[in-house]
């Protein structure tokens, strides 16, 4: 009985939680943005009309100028990673994922189990960058 009664409450949360880690949003509401991002599995994910060069240029003048400490980069010949840190030595992740030649897609992760309201920051400093290019 009580083990059933377990498993019941496991997968009732487990359901639920898949069902809120999937939301569509706004990516930046300040500047009535029509860009959409997915926040999938504690990651905030958009697409935009760049290249990936333009896109990490955004992505690391971003973070420097939200005042994270960029910790490293690495470059592969479809996606690009940059690491930075954050107050309290929590770990952000910003990866850029080659689509085309002009569309690439920004996805951001904050500390393990994600920030939403911290990746929507800055993904929209990423394109307020990008559009400052």
């Amino acid at each position: 009985m009580t083990t059933s009664v377990i498993r019941f409450i496991s997968t009732l949360a487990l359901a639920s939680f898949f069902l809120v880690a999937c939301q569509s949003l706004t990516v930046n509401p300040k500047n009535n943005s029509s860009t959409t991002a997915q926040y999938q599995l504690n990651a905030l994910i958009s697409v935009f009309e760049t290249d990936t060069d333009t896109a990490f240029r955004a992505s690391i003048q971003a973070l420097d100028l939200l005042g994270y400490f960029r910790t490293g980069e690495i470059h592969g010949e479809l996606e690009t990673s940059v690491f930075a840190r954050k107050v309290g030595d929590e770990k952000i992740v910003v990866k850029i994922i080659k689509l085309s030649p002009e569309q690439s897609q920004v996805s951001i992760r904050v500390c393990m189990i994600g920030n939403l309201p911290e990746s929507q920051v800055i993904l929209a400093e990423i394109e307020d960058m990008i559009l400052d290019q």
